[in-house]
């Protein structure tokens, strides 16, 4: 009986399965990085409002992120160039990567 899930080869005695183009992916994806969405309210509403202006915005950052199916790690974009994982004698998947974090904020500027 053999450990694992069945889809991933692992080293076994006299063949090591990270030698071969195994560990080549295809790493290719599109992402949306940024949107900023913004109003600014029109001068009369503002000077009712007892302001000299108003603006209202939206930002994302990373809102949609898609790689191929195919792609075992979590960012494609991730390489580490320092610790521990900075060596090709390091084998194996992605290590020390982290998912692409998605950011909003919501903003309001006032200005009197």
């Amino acid at each position: 009986m053999f450990p694992g899930d069945g889809k991933t080869p692992y080293s076994t005695v006299g063949y090591n399965w990270m030698l071969t183009d195994y560990v080549v992916e295809d790493a290719s994806y599109y992402a949306l990085r940024e949107i900023l969405l913004g109003y600014t309210l029109p001068e009369k509403l503002a000077k009712k409002a007892g302001l000299s202006s108003m603006r209202i915005y939206l930002s994302g950052q990373n809102l949609f992120f898609h790689k191929a199916k195919s792609f075992r790690g979590l960012n494609p974009e991730a390489r580490n160039t320092s610790g521990q994982y900075n060596t090709p004698l390091v084998d194996g998947y992605q290590r020390g990567a982290f998912p692409v974090q998605k950011t909003y904020l919501f903003g309001v500027d006032f200005n009197f």
